[in-house]
């Protein structure tokens, strides 16, 4: 079988485009079929049978032309196409460049993949096709990656990632499986109750608790407190770097590029947090995300943050048991505004890109930011 791209120069668009097809030769039998891309004779490499890598786009183009070709040798072949197989090579992809991916996206694409690779080995699969992805198959990864240490909002973000793959390999045509696509096919929402801030109060009881003894709970306080006052994610926490300390003005900042969103900031550093990264020697390196969410409940009970976060008749929840590494993030933004400091500061501090996307980590509201507007010279 020969399988080749071409550029059919027979009905160009106005703009003077041509469709991009795949040609087929099987035996003695021929076919094109055609493609959702469209390029200029000028643009196209007719012996390659691929687009001239000018820029990000044809680069992406002639990934997806190859795929493409790939998808139809597969099936030719009468062969499974495997999820797994095609969420490392689209990893591999990433890892050569071949798509405008950051990455940390890259990171959360080769944990999902570790997931499912263990989700296989525990309920006895050698791999997972894409038509095995159902909602029993959905029912029973959330199980296993709730117990596995994923929260609530780490298993939704598996399970947009999952939907992410199914729905790319269904645009290149490698399944026609759309049980993701079913409203039941969702993450799980966290609730909005179990979503907390902490006030500067309970902040210092963290910062000034006896930890003597017991170094790694000590080093995760430190890494806290100093993620709760550089507006940190847990990600560019354990990033922190020397080099990265900028003296201006006689003024000391920190100057973070998000791992995230690749967005750059600039926090003035506190004398309490420059002695902790002096003392830690800038090195607030770690394990795993779960293992410091463990830890940090730990240090919060120990701390005396046991309000009751519980509604009313459903038992009794402590808020340190609601306590995560992104707590001090959405602490910082939270105790900004509540003391006044305009959200475009706050945005600017955290690297925010949006304003819709800082306000859903501002949990102050109703009377604490009426009592704030109460001493504004309108309501005088």
């Amino acid at each position: 079988m020969r399988v080749k791209a071409i550029l059919w120069t027979y009905k160009p668009r106005r703009d003077g485009s041509c469709n991009i097809k795949i040609y087929v030769q099987d035996g003695g039998k021929k076919h094109y079929r055609k493609t959702d891309f469209y390029a200029t004779p000028e643009n196209w490499d007719k012996d390659k049978g691929r687009l001239l890598e000018k820029d990000s786009i044809s680069i992406k183009t002639n990934v997806q032309l190859e795929r493409l070709k790939q998808s139809i040798l597969t099936q030719a072949a009468g062969l499974e196409t495997s999820l797994l197989r095609f969420i490392a090579g689209h990893i591999d992809e990433c890892e050569r460049g071949l798509h405008n991916i950051a990455l940390n996206t890259i990171k959360q694409y080769k944990s999902h993949l570790k997931r499912l690779s263990g989700f296989a080995a525990v309920t006895h699969r050698t791999d997972i096709a894409f038509d095995d992805v159902d909602l029993t198959l959905y029912t029973e990864l959330k199980q296993y990656l709730m117990g596995s240490g994923c929260g609530p909002a780490g298993t939704s973000k598996h399970i947009r990632i999952l939907k992410k793959f199914m729905r790319l390999a269904l645009e290149l045509g490698l399944h026609d499986n759309t049980a993701f696509q079913l409203r039941a096919f969702s993450g799980t929402r966290v609730p909005a109750k179990k979503k907390i801030y902490l006030t500067k109060e309970e902040i210092s009881l963290m910062a000034g608790l006896n930890l003597r003894g017991q170094q790694a709970l000590a080093k995760e306080r430190d890494r806290f407190i100093v993620s709760y006052y550089l507006l940190l994610r847990y990600g560019d926490s354990v990033n922190i770097s020397r080099g990265n300390i900028v003296r201006h003005d006689g003024r000391i900042f920190y100057r973070n590029v998000a791992e995230k969103t690749a967005s750059e900031s600039f926090v003035p550093v506190k004398p309490e947090v420059l002695e902790i990264l002096e003392k830690r020697q800038y090195d607030l390196s770690g394990g795993a995300n779960q293992d410091s969410n463990r830890k940090l409940k730990t240090i919060a009970a120990l701390a005396g943050i046991n309000t009751n976060m519980a509604s009313g008749g459903d038992g009794f929840t402590p808020k340190s048991a609601l306590v995560t590494t992104h707590t001090a993030r959405r602490s910082a933004a939270t105790n900004l505004l509540l003391d006044g400091v305009p959200i475009s500061e706050i945005m600017q501090l955290g690297g925010w890109k949006n304003e819709a996307t800082l306000r859903h980590y501002l949990l102050a509201g109703g009377i604490q930011l009426a009592t704030l507007s109460a001493d504004r010279a309108f309501f005088k």
